[in-house]
């Protein structure tokens, strides 16, 4: 009896716990409302940092009622399993997702849309890359005086597939680092490794950028080395040791950076009596360990040419040979021997001068390989110099005109092996230079060299951008490619590699 009391207890608890429950009284009735993310937009998205992501949400849902949520974080993998160990966090609430990339590399984005009853989630692989992987490069003048980077991508085949075309982005340094400008009177720029150097004369600055971003990593300021220390010349090379170079005063003196600490010093064993203004640093396949000093009143040519047999010729102005002439310009050749463009007297001479410099053979003196008159009026303080093909011939530029130097010719030819559009000013001449890092082999690859590349600027062009650059077969003198306006006043100019 007490059993059927205790039953009949239950009964009457379950009615009565069913009456308070509010369900509509049609529970089974009422659908589960879930979303639906359509797969209208990729799973794998490229783009490059500081552009903005945008995905537009294609939800398929019979409510309204929802909520989004986009969780973004760099991927990361478990090694075993493959599963996903990404940290996210939140970057949006919004259904539509608007984000700007800063940084580079390999992100996992996660889609969260949320109804009543649950979320549905989608995965996305966004790769950020860098504008400015490889490429065109020009330091640029503005007119305020202020430096500006042009640089132009070199596309991808699978950019190229996508329908991009070549272009050249400007203030590249101000896009990449928020705004920021670079400083006054910009003078030169060169890769090292990781980095790019720009420096500036009247600024007395040096900025350190990261190569792949041009995002800023540190500023060097020369006043704190010596107060009327004004920058002329970056000397360096892209090696992969290459922790210290040189930088040329145009008020005299030469100072050396120390990248590993940070620091500028004062460059030492050159000779004291000489105040020197002007240097020659071009890469060669010997790491262009040749550093060639010029000196103000340009009647001195310095360099390290005998180190390796003694230390007392480790810096030498040619024995005094070039006291009482006036040196023009000089550039070297594959063995870093020395050719130097001077006036002796009323006549242009060129000397080509053995990169030991000792004339240990011959008893001692200046190793002078040779000595000839050369054509008056082609080769100025202003000519750009580049060795080319092989290092067998030089590009030699006055004006608009280009001219082609055989090192068998023993003068350079009267007619111009190329003449640039009227109006035209050769500003920087340069060609496909490999990093020092890579094998001799590798290195010695003149190949990519077959063609040239021509830095100028027209003052007179239409628009803000007077800068241009040329594109030359180096065998034919043929045009291959042009770029017209698309660069402040051309300073300095070359194609950086990865």
């Amino acid at each position: 009896m007490n059993k059927i009391k205790y039953i009949w207890g239950i009964l009457i608890a379950l009615c009565c716990l069913q009456s308070c429950y509010d369900d509509n009284s049609k529970l089974a009735d009422q659908p589960i409302v879930l979303a639906n993310i359509l797969p209208s937009a990729k799973d794998s998205i490229n783009i490059y940092f500081n552009n903005t992501l945008e995905i537009k949400a294609d939800i398929e849902s019979e409510t309204d009622e929802l909520t989004y949520q986009w969780d973004m974080g760099l991927y990361a993998a478990d090694a075993k399993t493959g599963e996903s160990m990404t940290v996210f966090k939140n970057i949006s609430k919004e259904k539509d997702l608007s984000y700007v990339v800063r940084d580079l590399g390999h992100y996992h984005l996660r889609q969260v849309v949320t109804s009543k009853d649950g979320s549905t989630i989608k995965y996305y692989h966004v790769f950020v890359n860098s504008q400015f992987e490889e490429g065109f490069t020009i330091l640029g003048r503005r007119p305020d005086g202020l430096a500006s980077i042009s640089f132009m991508k070199t596309l991808t085949p699978e950019e190229i597939e996508a329908g991009m075309k070549p272009s050249f982005v400007q203030n590249a340094f101000a896009y990449a680092n928020e705004g920021k400008e670079l400083y006054a009177d910009p003078v030169d720029i060169d890769k090292v490794g990781k980095y790019l150097y720009i420096l500036h004369g009247e600024s007395q600055k040096m900025i350190q950028i990261d190569a792949k971003t041009f995002k800023e990593v540190y500023e060097y300021d020369f006043k704190y080395y010596q107060l009327d220390f004004l920058p002329g010349r970056l000397m360096a090379y892209d090696g992969k040791y290459s922790t210290e170079f040189e930088v040329v005063s145009r008020n005299g003196g030469v100072a050396m950076v120390q990248t590993q600490q940070q620091a500028i010093f004062p460059f030492p064993g050159l000779p004291k009596e000489t105040v020197y203004t002007d240097a020659y640093d071009r890469p060669s396949w010997t790491s262009s360990m040749t550093r060639v000093f010029i000196s103000k009143d340009r009647d001195a040519v310095c360099w390290n040419g005998a180190n390796g047999y003694d230390p007392f010729f480790s810096y030498q102005n040619c024995f005094n040979y070039f006291k009482n002439r006036h040196v023009i310009n000089l550039f070297q050749d594959q063995g870093d021997d020395v050719y130097i463009i001077n006036r002796d007297g009323g006549q242009t001479k060129i000397t080509g001068v053995k990169g030991m410099m000792y004339n240990f053979t011959a008893g001692g003196g200046l190793w002078v390989l040779f000595e000839r008159p050369v054509r008056d009026g082609i080769i100025t303080e202003d000519s750009q110099i580049l060795p080319n093909d092989y290092y067998t011939c030089a590009f030699v530029s006055n004006g608009n005109k280009i001219y082609k130097w055989f090192y068998s010719q023993l003068d350079i030819d009267a007619t111009p092996f190329i003449t640039l559009p009227e109006g035209e000013e050769v500003r920087c001449l340069n060609h496909y230079q490999c990093s020092r890092s890579v094998s001799d082999e590798e290195y010695q690859d003149y190949s990519r060299q077959k063609q040239f590349y021509v830095s100028t600027y027209n003052p007179n062009r239409e628009g803000e951008y007077k800068g241009s650059l040329y594109i030359y077969d180096a065998d034919t003198g043929e045009l291959v490619n042009k770029y017209e306006g698309i660069s402040y006043e051309p300073v300095s100019m070359f194609y950086k590699i990865k």
